[in-house]
């Protein structure tokens, strides 16, 4: 109840502290998990006004066997799989001389084993997907201040993604995207300072909606052989 009127994340982070006993560190790990939860709920009851029947499962992409069982159970529950967008992701963002191992593994492990898990699964499938999109970043492309180990992902997510395409035949596209402007109701991964950081340095934010219909276009109309494409603001 103290924290359902709080709306913003410093409203949040204050109605949290107000309880006292907890550490910055831990204040702001739970403002972000209620924030998530949040997005989640509308995103969920967004897609259900506009028609459609979302499910939404909590899987560890770092965990192959989990990822086969998600993929196998829904396979099972609707008798296909028509299309898969993979777009998991992390970003601790620190230079290589303050980065933990730990943190790196966090970063590469969430993008490129859970890649990995998700294309293995696909192909234990009946029939593969008509199209699987992998979300990377322009950060593998031309590389990012602080992010070494998300660039290394994105790469990889490519490597994993074209390898899959020339094994089974069927369409996987890594789409190397700039930074997405938020949304209402969606903050993404671009908040308030790397927004700033994002003007200063003159790098424009995609618009979510331009972005989902580049997306659209992409598949609709992009060259199946391409297995990778950079999609950036327009006029970057």
């Amino acid at each position: 109840a103290d924290t359902a009127a709080a709306r913003t994340p410093a409203e949040l982070r204050a109605a949290l502290a107000a309880r006292g006993g907890s550490r910055p560190t831990e204040i702001n790990r739970a403002a972000e998990l209620l924030l998530a939860q949040r997005e989640i709920t509308a995103t969920l009851a967004e897609l259900t006004a506009l028609g459609g029947r979302p499910r939404y499962r909590s899987v560890d992409f770092r965990e192959p066997g989990a990822v086969l069982q998600a993929v196998k159970e829904i396979h099972a529950e609707h008798g296909r799989l028509d299309g898969v967008v993979h777009a998991a992701g992390v970003i601790e963002d620190r230079l290589v001389a303050e980065k933990s191992a730990e943190s790196f593994q966090r970063v590469y492990g969430t993008k490129a084993t859970g890649a990995d898990a998700l294309l293995t699964a696909l192909e234990e499938l009946p029939a593969a997907p008509a199209f699987t999109v992998l979300f990377g970043s322009i950060s593998a492309v031309l590389g990012n201040r602080g992010q070494v180990d998300y660039a290394a992902a994105n790469d990889a997510l490519e490597t994993l993604g074209a390898a899959f395409a020339a094994r089974t035949g069927h369409r996987a596209v890594t789409v190397h995207w700039g930074p997405w402007a938020p949304a209402a109701g969606h903050a993404g991964m671009v908040g308030v300072e790397l927004a700033r950081e994002y003007a200063r340095r003159g790098i424009r934010l995609i618009d979510p909606e331009e972005g989902t219909a580049a997306l659209l276009r992409e598949l609709a109309w992009g060259e199946e052989s391409a297995t990778a494409v950079v999609h950036t603001a327009s006029g970057w």
